[in-house]
């Protein structure tokens, strides 16, 4: 949780208001006319006190905890002023050293120690009725520790909020990194095979040669508007548009597509299952050796089939490629099913199955 610097300020300048209960027995002390030696004592001991109580507070309101230093400081000078302010200052001392000792470790045992010496010292003054110190005492020490728990939550929702964020940020980071994967994998494979096909061209046929690489400059042109639209945020792939871009490139690499099954499919699932076609095609024109292809698109499913080497898409033999466990993270966290491997038969599939 954040809080403004303009209400923290508030809440730090609102806490010093409490110090005003130092006025009262600072009255009935100095309207007695104590010695020059005694008020110099005085002033010099409650600003310490006030100094310290401050500190404290102050510490407590930008949720770092109280300086124990000061701590120490202000119990000493609560003592020292016992005899100089006499029972007025056990009446109120107790107000503002309760607050303070809200946010240490030793809270309770401090309130227990704060009761006896303010009774002892009534005692001593000959305060009679004194009763009522402990309670007003205990009352108070619950509402400290309330806002002290409630600090100790604003700490630990702050610090789940910074990670919140952060595991936001990294996510965004894997989601940036598997569409630029997908985007360009796709686009650079369908390059690379139209500027060969331009190369072998160049001789024998220029004018299908410079089609060729008109083709090339329109992926490369498309290659930039997807990469923009993905730094936008406003990447969303059409799986019609996908299955016509596959049958594109295999038909320059020569590989025969068969599209089958297609019907309408879901809103929610179409983006992904048009990855999943940008995916398995750039496996296949990389990797398999295929000379056939086969794609078939259900209500939440696509499988795509080819007949070349078995196991090829799997790069290097190390295990999935990139694209493919991007594409594996997709789906997982999409609530569906990936499955990818050899057929017994021979050849590779790559099956995706979405709620």
């Amino acid at each position: 949780m954040e809080v403004s610097r303009g209400r923290l300020l508030l809440a730090r300048a609102a806490s010093l208001v409490w110090l005003g209960v130092l006025g009262w027995p600072l009255w009935q002390v100095f309207r007695a006319g104590p010695p020059a030696w005694e008020i110099a004592a005085i002033v010099v001991l409650t600003g310490v006190f006030a100094l310290s109580w401050g500190r404290i507070m102050w510490g407590v309101f930008s949720v770092q905890g109280p300086d124990l230093r000061a701590a120490g400081v202000l119990l000493v000078a609560v003592l020292a002023l016992y005899p100089l302010l006499g029972a007025p200052w056990a009446y109120t001392s107790w107000i503002l050293v309760v607050s303070a000792l809200g946010a240490l470790p030793f809270f309770l045992a401090g309130v227990a120690v704060t009761v006896a010496v303010n009774v002892a010292a009534l005692a001593a003054f000959g305060e009679g009725f004194v009763w009522w110190v402990p309670l007003a005492t205990a009352l108070e020490a619950g509402a400290v520790r309330a806002l002290t728990h409630m600090r100790e939550l604003i700490v630990q929702l702050g610090e789940a909020t910074a990670e919140s964020e952060r595991l936001a940020v990294e996510n965004e980071r894997l989601r940036f990194a598997r569409d630029l994967h997908d985007i360009l994998g796709h686009t650079l494979t369908s390059i690379t095979i139209r500027s060969q096909l331009a190369a072998r061209l160049a001789a024998t046929d220029p004018g299908r040669a410079a089609e060729e690489m008109g083709g090339v400059e329109r992926a490369a042109r498309q290659a930039l508007d997807d990469v923009r639209d993905a730094v936008a945020g406003y990447r969303a792939v059409s799986l019609p548009e996908e299955l016509r871009n596959a049958e594109a490139a295999l038909d320059l690499a020569g590989i025969a597509l068969t599209v089958s099954g297609a019907r309408p499919v879901p809103s929610g699932s179409e983006s992904l299952l048009a990855w999943a076609v940008r995916e398995a095609v750039t496996n296949v024109l990389r990797h398999s050796g295929a000379t056939r292809c086969w794609i078939t698109v259900g209500a939440g499913s696509l499988e795509v089939r080819d007949d070349g080497r078995a196991g090829a898409e799997v790069t290097a033999g190390a295990g999935p490629g990139t694209g493919l466990l991007g594409l594996a993270e997709r789906v997982e966290a999409s609530g569906g099913v990936l499955e990818a491997g050899a057929l017994p038969e021979g050849g590779y599939r790559l099956r995706v199955e979405v709620p």
